[in-house]
């Protein structure tokens, strides 16, 4: 008699058996090639905002006082703090944010070669510092799911307000479908408190509307010394 051959169990309904992990997501676009001139500008970019944001955004950012600067004119701004893959030293960079789903979202503007997401890459572990609030332990890591890109990026392109235009088109006016095909090789960054709870949003991130009055005693004050100093040119 011919020996029946017990069926082969499928992997799947081994309890002991480890699922796949789930594929990876896509890769992001090359950057495009650019001209000379292109590259020049680029990094003559890099270089004022290292120095800009070294001499003035950082140390307005430490001294608490970047509420004072976001609008919906110039947009809104954090500062992220890494740990420099080469220095070990930490590494100060602003930039411009939305608070979303519990997190804050960043982007890389230059691309892969932006140095602090190159940081982020090595040590996920940064500081995150948002307008009118302290410090907060958090975690950064790249999203590239293509639904969370489509849903996350035009909100942020569009709290840049004005600078937002370096990423190829102005963000205030353009649809959706615009902004996402200037930063197909762009990385989308979310930053989440290290200890894993919301980040909620606040009254002086975008969106939020604790601009209005800080521009109204800005205004108020500039108005009410531009008089003071006409009456001592007169007097």
């Amino acid at each position: 008699m011919r020996a029946v051959e017990p069926p082969v169990a499928d992997p799947a309904d081994d309890p002991r058996t480890i699922p796949d992990a789930s594929p990876d997501p896509p890769d992001l676009t090359a950057p495009p090639p650019i001209s000379p001139t292109v590259q020049a500008i680029s990094d003559a970019s890099r270089t004022f905002f290292k120095y800009g944001n070294r001499y003035g955004m950082v140390p307005v950012h430490r001294a608490g006082l970047a509420a004072w600067l976001g609008n919906p004119l110039t947009g809104w701004q954090c500062l992220v703090t890494t740990i420099g893959r080469r220095s070990g030293l930490e590494r100060h960079t602003p930039l411009g944010y939305i608070v979303a789903d519990g997190a804050a979202w960043v982007m890389a503007g230059y691309g892969p070669a932006t140095l602090w997401y190159r940081n982020v890459v090595d040590d996920p572990r940064v500081t995150l510092l948002l307008p009118a609030r302290p410090p907060i332990a958090a975690l950064a890591t790249e999203v590239r799911d293509p639904s969370v890109r489509a849903r996350i990026i035009p909100a942020l392109a569009r709290s840049m307000a004005l600078p937002g235009a370096m990423i190829g088109c102005l963000p205030l006016t353009a649809t959706d479908e615009r902004i996402l095909a200037c930063v197909p090789f762009v990385p989308l960054v979310r930053i989440a408190p290290a200890d894993g709870s919301a980040l909620p949003v606040g009254p002086d991130d975008p969106g939020g509307h604790g601009w209005v009055w800080r521009q109204v005693f800005v205004v108020g004050v500039s108005v009410l010394g531009v008089r003071a100093l006409r009456r001592m040119l007169r007097g």
